[in-house]
């Protein structure tokens, strides 16, 4: 997936960087522009994101705005493809002239646009951060843990909550992403002393059937996993792994998931928000009440868009006089923690290099073709 700028982009991103500090975003009047890269199309699908972004942004509007002024999304399908989120990026902060990025959810965006962003003084919230650069920024703070906080959070889960000593792992690693893999398996070690007993990161679409018989002889208590689910739990079922527990992340928490794995098996997964099948948990009564109003489909990532929406009106809220990019950017650096209930530790941007605030991370458990949510509240490794 991997693709070289073109030239033209390249040179556009140059031109970009010299006008940053220009007039961008700078209307006084009219509504407040938002942006937003989205992958609406492509390999990863997150329609129901901007839906939900617009969706709240469109309740403030009907309660008389901010300050009078409406807030106005507009959001740029990138689907997955580099060149295209290069451009997205581009169209939103030169023509569109927004002044913040709100509930972005591609696979791509953070690595591809943290140095634009960086030198247009924006900043991005996205509502789902996938690859590492979108918690390492300065100019990115994301509202959920990401893959590699949760792979912490999955691990420490394992060893110190399910207390098994061979913990391995049977992954698919996607470009780029390997080195985040590795520090989220540092960072567990780290705290807990422990090391995998296996590390396998071969693991492809084919025969999972290899990969479950060596897990059985190296006697795998606990089996981190995150490929297709479907013929991987049949095959565990078969090799008569009932005795092990698996655990996914939450890119396989879906009704759809739960209904395939066999009965006797035992599979968890880590969820970034408070699990969105059960609405009674703090925080996903009002997701709940936006997405059911507008009809949008139900998921983690829409919580995240929710979440995304709602922490910037509020500190958009703290704006005296003009809401422009230059006064958003300081009060999102300036601003204080949010008592979100949805996640598990506050969230906040702040004036850092990096930013990774939620840390996290609740657990599911597959009963009867459903996903049951575990009482022992958020894990937040080496702070429980």
């Amino acid at each position: 997936m991997k693709r070289s700028l073109t030239g033209a982009v390249a040179v556009a991103v140059l031109a970009l960087s010299a006008a940053a500090c220009s007039d961008a975003g700078s209307s006084t009047d009219g509504p407040i522009k938002v942006g937003s890269v989205n992958g609406v199309t492509g390999l990863f699908q997150t329609p129901e994101v901007p839906q939900a972004v617009k969706a709240v942004f469109e309740e403030v509007n009907k309660a008389g705005g901010v300050n009078g002024r409406k807030i106005e999304l507009i959001s740029k399908d990138d689907a997955m493809n580099p060149q295209r989120s290069t451009e997205a990026a581009l169209e939103l902060l030169e023509s569109e002239s927004v002044v913040a990025l709100v509930g972005s959810s591609s696979a791509v965006d953070c690595g591809l646009n943290r140095a634009t962003y960086g030198n247009s003084g924006i900043v991005s919230i996205p509502a789902v951060g996938v690859d590492p650069a979108c918690f390492t920024s300065p100019n990115i703070a994301p509202v959920n843990p990401g893959p590699f906080k949760l792979l912490t959070a999955m691990l420490y889960y394992a060893s110190e909550t399910l207390k098994h000593d061979k913990v391995c792992m049977y992954y698919t690693v996607l470009p780029g992403s390997g080195g985040g893999i590795d520090a989220a398996i540092k960072e567990w070690s780290d705290i807990t002393g422990k090391q995998l007993a296996v590390k396998d990161t071969s693991v492809g679409e084919g025969d999972p059937t290899p990969y479950l018989v060596a897990a059985k002889a190296a006697g795998c208590q606990a089996i981190l996993y995150n490929a297709t689910v479907g013929p991987w739990f049949a095959q565990a079922q078969t090799q008569g792994l009932q005795d092990v527990d698996f655990i996914m992340g939450a890119n396989s928490y879906t009704d759809a998931n739960a209904e395939v794995i066999p009965d006797g098996l035992n599979v968890y997964a880590g969820t970034e928000w408070q699990p969105y099948t059960d609405e009674t948990l703090p925080g996903n009564e009002r997701w709940a009440k936006i997405v059911d109003e507008n009809k949008i489909q139900k998921t983690a990532f829409s919580q995240g868009a929710v979440m995304a929406a709602d922490v910037f009106v509020q500190v958009l809220k703290t704006i005296k006089g003009d809401v422009t990019r230059e006064s958003v950017t300081e009060a999102f650096k300036k601003m204080q923690p949010i008592q979100y209930p949805m996640v598990g530790t506050p969230w906040i941007f702040g004036p850092g290099e990096a930013h990774s605030p939620i840390q996290g991370s609740r657990f599911v458990k597959v009963e009867n073709r459903k996903w049951k949510v575990l009482p022992e509240g958020f894990i937040v490794p080496g702070k429980n």
